[in-house]
């Protein structure tokens, strides 16, 4: 069966994804601008994501926004309440997931948001693609994609770089 894993993740012209108190909301002035998303989760089949961006996922108070695609949440907290059927709890190793899914499933999987779990995921070779969108926007501090010191060199295969609306920049990479 064939995995393809994809990260896919936004930050600011500086490379964070968040304020540094957790807030994405230097998001929403691009929130209008087609960057594809519809089309990317259409095709995602599974998704994967870390405690922490599952609780502000569900701090929204909204319906579950991936009723459609088997879920795992990454975590050590055995009592995390899942808040959709399609959900269930993963308290292994990032890499024991993988493997088990590379037996049990095949199509797209979406490594949803976070730092964490998205270098761990890079630290392990276990992304097969990594799509950033670069809003042009400053923060100045924040959280890091890519902290300092956590990942050793990783050669990318740059495959694309567009610009859309001449505003967001994707960069598309293989490993």
């Amino acid at each position: 069966m064939s995995l393809q894993i994809i990260g896919y993740i936004a930050t600011s012209a500086d490379g964070y994804i968040a304020t540094e108190d957790g807030r994405f909301d230097f998001l929403t002035a691009y929130q209008h601008i087609d960057c594809g998303y519809d089309a990317f989760i259409q095709d995602i089949d599974i998704i994967v994501m870390g405690r922490k961006t599952y609780e502000v996922i569900c701090a929204f108070g909204e319906a579950w926004p991936y009723p459609h695609q088997k879920g795992f949440i990454v975590s050590s907290q055995a009592d995390l309440p899942l808040v959709h059927p399609s959900l269930q709890l993963w308290q292994h190793s990032p890499a024991a997931l993988v493997d088990m899914l590379k037996q049990q499933y095949h199509g797209r999987v979406w490594v949803v948001g976070g730092t964490q779990l998205q270098n761990t995921f890079i630290e392990n070779n276990l992304l097969n693609r990594l799509e950033i969108y670069e809003m042009p926007v400053l923060l100045g501090a924040g959280i890091p994609l890519f902290p300092q010191n956590k990942i050793q060199a990783v050669a990318l295969k740059s495959i694309q770089a567009e610009m859309i609306a001449n505003t967001i920049i994707k960069k598309t990479y293989l490993f």
